[in-house]
């Protein structure tokens, strides 16, 4: 089944249930009075479950055994006859109760008990927002059952039932159908789905968009085209036009106008003719960047080995009670895209892989620091040149650095044992990090807070812009026109 019938399936079960809230019974009556096939659909699901209900309830209108061998003939066909016409009569039963069912949807009146409306997700977070008409709460902590959210400023973060979240950007029209499903009529969304609400869509008006675990980003822009940009994991689109699906992996970008489909590079993206806003009214843009991005860069430095260590896979990061071969990372991304934009979102995510170097055993559960290069005149290191003696803000110790040359933007941590997994800071310090800078290039450097025992205590490793398969340092960032002076 596509989408389309999902959702139709869902509302019947929903209407058998007894769940019907009055906006889902108005979006089961659309979908039936708009297409013949849904109609049949219909009657044919209410049918099979009216005779199902039935003849569980009526043993007598199921067909009875046939007679004993023996029995005489006029009392065979009385038994063969008798129970047959039962079960017809069941089926005629159901047929015109779905028939009814159906009339009674064509007219306004509907057959089921409506109760309280269902909550379908909560409305976590509201950040500077403005709403434009609707039919649900908008207040930060609302419970919503199915309907229609219009924002016309600000960021929505939205929870649904099932786990799944996401952030409404304005200006943008959003519609709750169910738990696990929703319809961005236009604007922006950037869904964030856990393991446990696999299967998540998020319906436009040229795509359907099936999560598989995954983060990813949809801009629907007039109603004309979706644009649908993968962070991390898969995505299934099942294209409206074609009827083609497309499987999309982490980093992918691709357009789903009304007739086709096709990649796009949002990083060359510049604001359409037949936009309603001007470009210093634009909504807000979604963005990455890599230490592979540009000028892009990244390294780690180790004492007391004096040289720097030339690209490789792995940044390796290690801090011990004794100094020697203590490790930082440093990342130095190119802000180039966000010239001329405000960040209002930031965050920074690292992806960690075995190192193979040392004892996971000798580290316990170990926090990280990010810190922000502030002096930048130091930001011009080069990947082969970088070492211990002349990394910026550096100082001996495996986690120490020149406060006066840095400020924290974020911690976090890796449990002792865990080998490989993802790990981000954000935050609106690494948002007014980014905002400061004025070069066009901004330093971070990892360390590890946490010291092991010196006793080949584990390395750990992250994956940087060499790295064959992983995915580098990356950073993922909302922004808006900055106002003009």
């Amino acid at each position: 089944m596509n989408g389309r019938w999902d959702e139709l399936q869902e509302l019947c079960e929903i209407a058998i249930e007894g769940q019907l809230t009055v906006d889902s019974a108005a979006r089961l009556e659309s979908l039936v009075l708009s297409d013949p096939a849904a109609r049949r659909f219909y009657v044919q699901y209410l049918h099979q479950h009216a005779s199902l209900h039935w003849a569980a309830a009526e043993p007598a209108f199921m067909p009875a055994t046939l007679p004993l061998v023996g029995e005489n003939s006029s009392t065979s066909k009385i038994s063969e006859e008798v129970p047959r016409r039962g079960l017809w009569q069941t089926t005629r039963i159901a047929g015109l109760a779905a028939a009814a069912l159906l009339l009674g949807v064509g007219i306004g009146w509907y057959p089921w008990r409506v109760r309280p409306p269902l909550t379908v997700a909560t409305l976590a977070e509201a950040k500077a927002c403005k709403w434009d008409g609707g039919s649900l709460p908008t207040v930060p902590g609302a419970k919503l059952p199915a309907g229609r959210l219009r924002l016309a400023e600000g960021l929505a973060k939205i929870t649904f039932a099932n786990g799944a979240e996401i952030t409404l950007e304005a200006p943008a029209d959003l519609e709750l159908v169910s738990p696990k499903h929703c319809v961005l009529h236009a604007g922006r969304l950037v869904a964030k789905v856990p393991p446990n609400a696999i299967g998540f869509t998020v319906k436009t008006p040229t795509a359907l968009i099936e999560d598989l675990g995954t983060a990813f980003g949809v801009n629907v822009l007039k109603g004309k085209s979706a644009d649908v940009q993968v962070f991390e994991g898969l995505v299934d689109v099942h294209h409206v036009g074609s009827g083609r699906l497309a499987h999309m992996r982490t980093g992918e970008n691709l357009r789903f106008s009304p007739n086709s489909f096709a990649k796009f590079n949002p990083m060359a993206e510049r604001p359409s003719a037949d936009r309603d806003v001007k470009w210093s009214d634009a909504a807000t843009r979604l963005l990455q960047i890599s230490t592979a991005t540009g000028q892009g860069k990244d390294a780690y430095i180790r004492r007391p080995i004096p040289m720097g260590n030339g690209p490789e896979a792995l940044l390796l990061v290690k801090n011990t009670v004794q100094d020697d071969y203590a490790r930082k990372a440093y990342l130095g991304m190119d802000l180039a895209p966000i010239a001329g934009l405000k960040v209002v979102d930031a965050t920074l995510s690292l992806t960690f892989a075995p190192s193979e170097l040392g004892f996971a055993s000798e580290v316990p559960d170990a926090t990280f620091g990010v810190y922000g290069l502030t002096d930048e005149s130091l930001d011009g290191w080069g990947e082969d040149s970088i070492r211990w003696d002349n990394a910026p803000a550096n100082l001996p110790g495996g986690a120490a650095l020149d406060l006066d040359k840095v400020v924290p933007l974020g911690q976090f941590e890796i449990m002792q044992g865990v080998l490989s997994g993802t790990r981000s800071i954000s935050g609106q310090a690494l948002a007014d990090f980014l905002n400061q800078d004025t070069n066009g290039m901004a330093t971070l450097i990892i360390i590890r807070e946490t010291k092991g025992s010196g006793r080949m205590d584990l390395v750990h490793g992250f994956a940087g812009k060499h790295h064959p398969q992983l995915l580098p340092p990356t950073l993922k960032l909302t922004a808006v026109p900055r106002p003009k002076p």
